[in-house]
């Protein structure tokens, strides 16, 4: 019987994070905080595909990337005459908000991300 509870209650719990992941969507608005800065992330979302910008000191930057259980992967670079390279990976925490790592030619950053209030 202790078996029965416990595998019931281990696909409870896969079942429940499953529809979490489903029902999370990182498209919108976010401002980001790296070393300092605060940054805006504007994202969006078909299926797990995600595109986006990043208004950073080096300018403009485009974004592609992944949303998939969870966890959101990007990279992009900034337009020419100086081009700049990004890349970086987030986890959706338990408030909602983003935290990971971004690197900036080859220079690694902690950041955190919160959806950006209405303005």
């Amino acid at each position: 019987m202790k078996k029965v509870i416990v595998g019931f209650a281990v696909m409870l719990a896969l079942a429940v994070s499953s529809l979490v992941y489903a029902q999370q969507s990182v498209s919108g608005q976010w401002t980001m905080t790296v070393q300092g800065m605060s940054l805006q992330l504007v994202l969006s979302q078909n299926g797990e595909k995600i595109s986006g910008t990043l208004e950073s000191p080096h300018g403009v930057i485009s974004l592609t990337g992944n949303f998939s259980k969870g966890k959101l992967t990007i990279s992009g670079a900034s337009a020419e005459p100086h081009v700049v390279q990004v890349a970086g990976s987030a986890n959706v925490i338990a408030d909602g908000s983003l935290s990971g790592s971004l690197s900036v030619e080859q220079m690694e950053m902690s950041f955190t991300a919160v959806r950006a209030t209405g303005k």
